[in-house]
């Protein structure tokens, strides 16, 4: 018989921080099981920025759950978001959460469909919106 369900405190996860520091976040989705789309609980330290990106496959929503307002920049725009609302991102807009405030901020990702995994993701430069190659 299948699994009629799955069950975590997404604070009992190990927090993985992101190469070269900053920004932290817990594979959600993972410790569900979840086969078809990706959820990860975020924290962003004062200071700390996603990577700018866009996806091959993946739509997101983004939900800031504490530490509001903050920012996310899409294309050459920021947004503010605060506590409770939601951001829906198609797969190809550029965009990263920044946190430019002095307070910590916890963020839900959700993306579907899960696709490859970090190499779903297309980093960009944030300056020129050009592709940076993954090494």
């Amino acid at each position: 018989m299948a699994e009629l369900f799955a069950k975590c405190d997404p604070m009992t996860l190990q927090a993985n921080e992101r190469k070269g520091g900053g920004a932290s976040s817990r594979d959600l989705a993972g410790a569900l099981g979840c086969e078809n789309f990706a959820a990860r609980v975020w924290t962003f330290g004062p200071g700390h920025e996603m990577a700018y990106h866009r996806h091959r496959e993946q739509e997101e929503l983004y939900q800031l759950l504490a530490g509001g307002p903050q920012q996310v920049q899409i294309g050459d725009e920021l947004i503010a978001v605060q506590d409770g609302e939601w951001l829906r991102l198609p797969k190809d807009t550029p965009r990263r959460i920044v946190n430019h405030s002095d307070r910590e901020a916890t963020w839900l990702t959700l993306g579907a469909p899960r696709g490859t995994g970090v190499t779903d993701g297309i980093r960009l430069d944030p300056e020129t919106g050009q592709e940076i190659p993954r090494t």
